[in-house]
């Protein structure tokens, strides 16, 4: 996950308030639950599943989807009680095991995760959810062989779900394989074209294989997506102080200042380009709220894109691409950006870590 913690909180305290439950039977708790935790307004998303967990407490797509809903908006220990008791229940509960799963990777428990994934796998044999699970874990826990292995199986079906070609794309781009990354994230955009998170990922890519005008493409894409989307605005904006740091060094002032004007409008924190305009340097955004946790933050705003956009045709599978033995060092372009405010994006962490599974109502 990266963070719209602030819009998203402002978000959902100017929405509406649920509809007369009275007037609503059980389909249509699921569908407006369903419609809320797509839209990030996940108090409503909890309140309607939870009044369909009243009218059928053995509904398990409300219970895995009240879960969701909960952990998105940071109660981490409610999720997991219900995740919990849903794969008691029902030891197949697919949802309920990749949720699990990927709290348990966001907590830095991934052979906890493994476990929840290998379920999976055992219950549905060739899901491929639970090889990229058992692959993400892998590699969080630094078996990087093991972890590729398992990503493979992600590679070779390029016509399955979006969010398992985004978490590929990732976790190969953290190995080391900006390439491999380059063809899930592409992948993955295919599949959800409207993806602004994606799109950051992918720009970042691009930076990596030097190609700075395809980055510049993928973040004014995912701008024009998500006008909000922090990310996008940081790395535009970098770019642009680049660019004007250049003019200036050869000498064209005029046009390093329309650069360092393009920067800050971008991201009104710059403090490089607001230095070199001679204006005050701007302050840094505001801290975390106290007391929560890094994994609580991701969790709660890692809203992925949503899994009943149609696919493509199935095009021809792809040889997987190995990571090179070690990473590359980070290119001076590539700077720690913000936590974003757009929905479901992974930032590049230390070890891949994989955002909660998306609110459609199709299983993983």
């Amino acid at each position: 996950m990266h963070s719209r913690v602030s819009l998203l909180l402002l978000a959902v305290l100017l929405v509406v308030a649920l509809p007369a439950q009275a007037a609503m039977n059980l389909d249509d708790l699921l569908f407006y639950g369903t419609e809320s935790l797509a839209r990030g307004r996940f108090d409503q998303a909890s309140q309607a599943f939870g009044e369909a967990l009243a009218r059928d407490p053995e509904n398990a797509y409300a219970k895995g989807r009240l879960a969701l809903s909960k952990a998105a908006a940071g109660r981490i220990e409610e999720a997991r009680r219900l995740l919990t008791e849903a794969v008691a229940a029902r030891g197949d509960d697919l949802f309920a095991l990749w949720t699990l799963g990927c709290l348990d990777l966001l907590e830095g428990a991934p052979g906890a995760a493994a476990d929840s994934f290998a379920a999976m796998a055992k219950a549905d044999p060739g899901n491929v959810r639970a090889s990229l699970g058992l692959g993400l874990a892998a590699l969080a826990a630094g078996h990087m062989a093991e972890g590729l292995g398992h990503l493979a199986v992600v590679q070779a079906r390029p016509d399955s779900d979006p969010l398992a070609h985004a978490l590929a794309g990732l976790a190969l781009f953290q190995a080391g394989a900006p390439a491999g990354a380059r063809l899930e994230l592409e992948t993955a955009l295919e599949l959800d074209p409207r993806n602004a998170a994606v799109l950051d990922q992918l720009g970042l890519v691009y930076k990596r294989l030097g190609k700075t005008g395809l980055a510049k493409s993928a973040w004014e894409q995912a701008l024009a997506v998500d006008g909000e989307d922090a990310r996008a605005r940081f790395y535009l904006s970098r770019l642009a102080e680049d660019e004007g740091l250049a003019a200036s060094l050869s000498d064209r002032p005029e046009e390093a200042k329309r650069a360092y004007e393009r920067a800050l409008a971008l991201d009104p924190t710059n403090a490089a380009a607001a230095k070199a305009l001679g204006l005050p340097v701007p302050m840094a955004p505001p801290a975390a709220p106290a007391g929560e946790t890094a994994a609580k933050q991701r969790a709660r705003r890692a809203v992925p894109a949503d899994e009943t956009a149609p696919a493509p045709k199935p095009r021809p599978a792809r040889k997987p691409v190995k990571a090179p033995p070690a990473a590359k060092a980070e290119t001076a372009g590539e700077r720690p950006a913000p936590a974003p405010t757009a929905p479901q994006a992974p930032v590049t962490p230390a070890t891949p870590q994989a955002p909660l599974p998306s609110s459609g109502p199709a299983s993983p």
